[in-house]
């Protein structure tokens, strides 16, 4: 039991022995500044690392910027591309209606004073009514009325009003296929059956001595330079009494925006 206690002791002796030691080493250092020198050490170790770290943040936060800086830029790159294409919209806008406004101008300049003419808007036109046919934006409240001639302009019928509504009118074109239509060979006297074919085009027959060239205009009865039709070429044969002619209308209807009926 005594050989015990001594043990232990002499393990305790050692312990405070030790602890005295190291505290001795501690205040030795203390004394001649180590520790300064070793904050130093580990300041100059830990100096790159920290660099490191502030580049890094830095460098995140940059590309975080540009990100948006490049977002910020095409957003400001469609509001411009939007505002140029608005303003290209105005300006074929504008050069339509000075388009128009030039023709309409035109037109009625064309027109003489004593002339009935009252002025219509097209609705629709052959490529999209039946048969060679267009609807006009007036009807019977303007006091249109079935068989008011049509015109492009003062000397080129191309139709008759024949259904009248209250505010719209159904007019048929002399090119409607299978509508004849009275007519005589400007510079005589020779009556002829112009025969629609629908497209803004027609055909006539006639004898085959009859003198008619290319170029050569028809016109309606009892309407001075009246040009219903043009020619366009002749058929024949040596062996036919009769010889047909094709023709065309001397205006493109798809091309009219207005139309001038008279009363």
């Amino acid at each position: 039991m005594q050989q015990f206690l001594d043990k232990k002791q002499l393990i305790r002796r050692r312990k405070l022995i030790r602890k005295g030691i190291i505290f001795s080493c501690i205040f030795i250092l203390a004394s001649l500044g180590i520790f300064s020198y070793g904050a130093q050490f580990l300041n100059y170790i830990g100096m790159p690392i920290w660099k490191s770290k502030v580049a890094v943040v830095d460098s995140v936060g940059s590309l975080g910027y540009v990100a948006r800086t490049k977002s910020s830029v095409f957003r400001e790159n469609e509001n411009l591309m939007k505002e140029n294409n608005d303003l290209r919209n105005r300006m074929i806008d504008y050069s339509i209606l000075q388009d128009e406004n030039e023709k309409l101008k035109n037109l009625l300049d064309r027109i003489s004073e004593k002339a009935n003419f009252t002025l219509s808007s097209i609705l629709t036109k052959p490529n999209n009514s039946p048969y060679d046919t267009i609807i006009i934006d007036m009807g019977s409240s303007k006091g249109l009325k079935s068989g008011d001639v049509v015109y492009a302009d003062e000397k080129i019928p191309v139709g008759v009003v024949t259904d009248v509504y209250t505010n719209t009118s159904l007019v048929s074109l002399y090119s409607s296929p299978g509508t004849t239509t009275k007519a005589f060979m400007d510079g005589s006297n020779t009556s002829v059956d112009l025969v629609g074919r629908g497209g803004g085009n027609f055909e006539m027959i006639i004898p085959n001595d009859l003198v008619s060239v290319v170029g050569g205009t028809i016109v309606l009865p009892g309407m001075e330079s009246a040009v219903v039709a043009i020619i366009d070429g002749v058929i024949s044969s040596a062996t036919d009494s009769n010889k047909k002619v094709i023709l065309h209308s001397p205006v493109n209807i798809q091309s009219l925006k207005w139309v001038l009926i008279k009363k």
